[in-house]
């Protein structure tokens, strides 16, 4: 099971982000449009989305987080922001360094948010 890594109660706090990721996935018209939008390659936006959302986060047993998935589903609309593409980049570049070079994903984390601080901005986005 996809979520299977996760306890019953992260589960049940998780649902909604849950189902938003699994929708995403099943998405497949956005890759072209969000790549074109951002000039990005298709290949990067694709493995970005296969790393946050797939089955690079199912390997990596990442927790599914709301905020993500909305800005995914934005940039996927043509409805993007700043902060939304801030998290593109950081996906497009961490994705990078764990998939084609090899590295851990904490240490391709930890250089993606210097460059691409993300979780950061969103943060205190959220408390303006």
């Amino acid at each position: 099971m996809r979520w299977s890594h996760l306890t019953q109660y992260e589960r049940k706090y998780l649902f909604e982000a849950m189902r938003a990721y699994d929708r995403i996935i099943l998405v497949t018209d956005d890759i072209p449009r969000i790549a074109r939008r951002y000039q990005l390659s298709v290949s990067d936006v694709q493995r970005a989305k296969d790393y946050a959302f797939g089955s690079g986060m199912g390997a990596s047993q990442f927790s599914p987080d709301i905020r993500m998935a909305e800005a995914w589903n934005r940039m996927a609309s043509g409805q993007g922001n700043d902060l939304d593409e801030v998290l593109l980049r950081h996906e497009v570049f961490e994705s990078d360094l764990v998939v084609n070079q090899g590295m851990s994903q904490p240490d391709a984390h930890n250089l993606a948010q210097a460059r691409y601080p993300w979780s950061i901005l969103i943060t205190r986005h959220n408390y303006e």
